[in-house]
């Protein structure tokens, strides 16, 4: 019997958990949970203490779930991203967390983040991909962005405008409220400016999505059968459910055909920033891929070589 691996990936609203051989990648568990570590922690930067035992009662359901099925303790790697990244007492989490469960919790920066994206995502898609894409990976805290072209990153940056995060700045009674666009528009803006500026340059005829968003888009499409490693969504499609969903208030966004019910109160900023990038750069394919941070972990620290390699340009 081959060894195992798991890889969580510790997010600001969703804990996520895979586990595959260590000597193939194979995806044999995948679990996905809506902790919501960052809920209440967008504006103090502090884990609160109902989300840390969210936390911590999952981490333990991820950590049973593995060694049940055989799994090493020691071949346990936990990731913690954006909310990890900024709260005051993150510290005392991660301690807890080694001291409880014997999980030791590495964190990542925004940029080392955008690199296993990239390589969890190159790794989804189809042979011979040469087209110049924009990856873009919505989570509660960060969005990463790589621009790529071949076997070549262009370009990768992690900006705070996650899901929770636009939520906590400009929700009206807990609500996304149309009023507030414009004001969302010019506070996206100019956080975006030099990303925009160089996708403008070097013209990204795709938009790649990973994970959270863009799955819930693929689940409002309703496809038969498993979700692909990538696949291409209708932009059309996606922009009626936009236009369909920003007008309902929350309770009657949950109840929509294929929304995920912990997805809902962030969905329309995830999606506010899908349709300002489709817009601004003239693109007119848009492809989801069920690879991300976990998978490109998996390809960049455990396997000994990538099954096609990629350099990483000097970001401009």
């Amino acid at each position: 019997m081959s060894k195992i691996c798991a890889i969580a990936d510790l997010g600001t609203n969703t804990f996520q958990l895979l586990i595959s051989p260590l000597n193939e990648f194979r995806i044999e568990e995948h679990l996905q949970r809506p902790v919501g570590l960052g809920m209440g922690a967008m504006e103090k930067v502090t884990l609160q203490e109902d989300a840390i035992d969210r936390a911590m009662a999952c981490l333990a359901e991820f950590k049973q779930v593995f060694l049940a099925k055989g799994g090493d303790i020691n071949n346990f790697y936990a990731i913690g991203t954006s909310i990890i990244r900024r709260a005051s007492n993150a510290e005392s989490f991660i301690n807890r967390v080694n001291r409880d469960l014997g999980i030791h919790i590495q964190v990542i920066d925004g940029i080392q983040e955008a690199e296993y994206i990239y390589a969890g995502i190159r790794n989804s898609l189809p042979k011979r991909w040469e087209k110049t894409s924009l990856v873009m990976d919505i989570g509660g805290g960060s969005v990463e962005f790589i621009l790529f072209k071949g076997n070549d990153v262009l370009y990768r940056v992690s900006l705070e405008l996650g899901g929770l995060r636009l939520k906590s700045l400009f929700s009206v009674d807990n609500e996304f409220d149309l009023s507030i666009v414009s004001q969302l528009e010019a506070y996206v803006s100019n956080e975006m400016q030099a990303l925009l500026a160089v996708c403008l340059r070097e013209k990204p005829e795709v938009l790649i999505g990973a994970a959270g968003a863009f799955e819930t888009i693929l689940d409002l499409e309703n496809k038969p059968g498993p979700v692909p490693a990538s696949c291409k969504i209708n932009v059309q499609e996606f922009l009626q459910h936009k236009t369909n969903l920003d007008a309902l208030p929350f309770k009657d966004r949950v109840g929509y055909p294929g929304m995920k019910a912990f997805r809902a109160s962030i969905f329309p900023y995830a999606t506010f920033l899908i349709e300002k990038v489709v817009r601004e750069l003239g693109i007119h394919e848009l492809w989801f891929s069920s690879y991300s941070l976990k998978e490109g972990f998996w390809f960049t620290e455990l396997q000994t070589s990538l099954s096609e390699p990629h350099n990483l340009k000097k970001k401009l």
